[in-house]
């Protein structure tokens, strides 16, 4: 058992030369077939209390800074083997995806389920991010147009739900094409029933780079623009920053709210800004979250979910 464990270890700690090593006979592998074989979760637990979804689709619009390396999430090598020790527990309901990224997974999942019988997918929320065009720091960031995954994309590969990102500028003309963009998106999913997370951040430029308000009301606000786009709620859930007074920004919907992590790398700092937002209402659910638990600075990446699941079962 030992040296199986050695040689498990082995293979995750070089996982992605394994996946170079296969993309070079990618059209030999049927990667896509594990996404339509796999034991798919019930979507209830996506609004039950409890859902920890990790979080992978940064790099898609250069956004890469994890504390204080602005360039954290370019080392795919250590970025891959991450996700996919992640992955393997049971702390990490699903994995919030770019394309790259999932097929990287499931390139991952062949080599694994074919030399150990493990799968990475089974039972996981696999949740496709769709616009990524708004990259940070460019003059049309808020331009965030759809350039990964469609509604149809989703669909049609068999995943389980989908996350837009709306950045809330009211100065800022930008703000009203990406609104466009996702109201499409809105109607689209509810038209296929998929579940559609709705990412909100009103936002201000300082210093040449857009920043969170983390105003609260400002914050329940943005919610309500996001809740009413489309002809229905029906599909919707809201992945949001931490504000103080949490309280007002549940109060401001139905609709479930999942908590995102940020940047700053502090695992026990989320911890605590989770517990004080599951406190402020019912409709908190849960959490989103990705460079705080792929890197964190104050404890390594097992421990930090342990511990966020922890923080569920308490309350």
């Amino acid at each position: 058992m030992r040296g199986m464990e050695l040689k498990l270890n082995n293979i995750i700690d070089n996982i992605y030369y394994e996946v170079v090593r296969l993309r070079k006979n990618i059209d030999e592998i049927d990667i896509y077939g594990y996404l339509k074989s796999r034991k798919k979760p019930s979507r209830k637990r996506l609004y039950q209390r409890g859902a920890l979804i990790l979080a992978a689709d940064h790099t898609a619009r250069m956004n890469t800074e994890v504390g204080n390396n602005p360039y954290a999430l370019l080392n795919r090598k250590e970025l891959l083997s991450r996700i996919v020790r992640l992955l393997m527990t049971e702390y990490v309901d699903g994995v919030l995806v770019i394309p790259d990224i999932l097929d990287e997974i499931l390139i991952a999942n062949y080599i694994l389920k074919e030399r150990f019988g493990i799968s990475l997918i089974d039972d996981k929320f696999i949740i496709a991010s769709i616009n990524r065009g708004g990259l940070k720091g460019s003059v049309f960031e808020l331009d965030d147009k759809v350039t990964a995954y469609t509604p149809e994309d989703v669909k049609r590969l068999g995943l389980d739900a989908a996350k837009v990102l709306l950045q809330l500028d009211k100065d800022n003309y930008y703000t009203s094409n990406t609104l466009t963009y996702i109201t499409e998106v809105a109607r689209k999913t509810l038209d296929l029933d998929i579940p559609l997370f709705i990412e909100v951040f009103p936002v201000r430029k300082v210093n040449n780079e857009y920043k969170f308000t983390g105003d609260p009301y400002e914050l329940a606000s943005a919610i309500n623009v996001a809740a009413a786009l489309g002809y229905s709620s029906a599909n919707k859930l809201l992945k949001v920053p931490y504000v103080h007074d949490f309280k007002i920004v549940a109060e401001s919907t139905t609709l479930p709210i999942y908590l995102l992590g940020g940047g700053s790398g502090k695992a026990k700092d989320f911890v605590h800004q989770l517990n004080e937002a599951m406190n402020a209402g019912d409709n908190v659910v849960g959490a989103v979250i990705g460079r705080n638990i792929l890197f964190p600075i104050d404890i390594n990446p097992i421990e930090a979910v342990k511990l966020i699941k922890k923080a569920y079962s308490v309350l």
